[in-house]
């Protein structure tokens, strides 16, 4: 039997943060903090060959001329969500501008030697359970308008992980989404972490013409309370998930954000970790590295 992996990583900038933002964000998610994390990470699966699907907030993949453009098409919806696009918005024009606009971003992960997919994390990063459908069939009008490849996305990953109006997303040409995992509390989720007999997953059957993708596990960030997870736990509890799904052919789902990775350098070695045995069982013919795209087309109907 063969284990089945994916990685996603959910690319924001500020975008992530845009109704929380404080001076550490400012400080943490500035563009030259970003660049170099996304440079290591893809450094880190060029050196493995391993792909993984960039699932970018589709403003964040804009240059900075591209989203000047677009900023009449904003306003409007920016009224309507005065305290996330709206703040966002307004920082851009006179707050710190910096860490908004990567374009930069796009072409990185187009240029490595690993075939990674783009996909979609919302238009605006607007959680989609915060608003009706209307505001999201307005914001979605402006998918076509980007101008990276984002507009061509195929699987979807929503905003803080809200999943709803899962019907908007075959609307827009989706193959598949990410599902969510939920905990009762942050220390809940932090307390899962400590955890090295977490299940890997299984592959669901397609519904409604899209691919449930498996909600996975997030690659520990070295960051707060966090930190107290030791390095070695967390190397074992992914080990363990792969070798239980590789016996059982399941499926290990890691994400994390890039800005996790500016915001706690260290964060890197636990997604090094991952990435490294991953590849050691894919070269020993004992797994499958896939991008949520390659997923997608591989599951079947309902």
């Amino acid at each position: 039997m063969t284990a089945r992996f994916i990685l996603s990583l959910d690319c924001e900038g500020k975008w992530g943060v845009a109704d929380v933002l404080t001076p550490v964000e400012h400080a943490t998610l500035s563009t030259k903090r970003l660049v170099d994390a996304y440079g290591k990470i893809l450094a880190l699966l060029d050196e493995f060959d391993v792909p993984a699907t960039f699932a970018f907030v589709g403003l964040f993949g804009e240059s900075q001329t591209s989203f000047a453009r677009l900023t009449p098409e904003l306003e409007p919806l920016a009224a309507r969500s005065p305290y996330y696009l709206g703040a966002a918005l307004r920082d851009i024009r006179d707050g710190s501008r910096d860490g908004w606009h990567g374009d930069w971003a796009i072409e990185a992960v187009k240029g490595s030697r690993a075939a990674h997919e783009i996909a979609l994390h919302g238009v605006t990063h607007v959680p989609w359970g915060s608003v009706d459908r209307q505001y999201l069939r307005d914001e979605l009008k402006l998918l076509p308008l980007l101008q990276s490849p984002v507009n061509q996305a195929e699987t979807f990953i929503y905003p803080r992980n809200e999943v709803a109006h899962i019907d908007l997303l075959t609307e827009i040409g989706m193959r598949g989404y990410r599902l969510s995992r939920t905990f009762p509390s942050r220390a809940a989720s932090l307390a899962s972490e400590f955890n090295p007999f977490s299940a890997p997953e299984d592959g669901l059957p397609a519904k409604d013409g899209l691919c449930r993708i498996p909600a996975g596990y997030f690659v520990n960030w070295r960051h707060g309370a966090r930190r107290l997870v030791p390095r070695a736990l967390s190397d074992l509890r992914a080990r363990q998930m792969l070798l239980r799904a590789e016996r059982a052919s399941r499926v290990v789902h890691y994400w994390l954000h890039p800005e996790n990775v500016a915001s706690a350098p260290d964060t890197l070695n636990n997604l090094r970790d991952v990435v490294a045995f991953a590849a050691r069982m894919r070269d020993a013919g004992r797994c499958e590295i896939l991008t949520q795209k390659v997923y997608s087309g591989a599951q079947p109907a309902q």
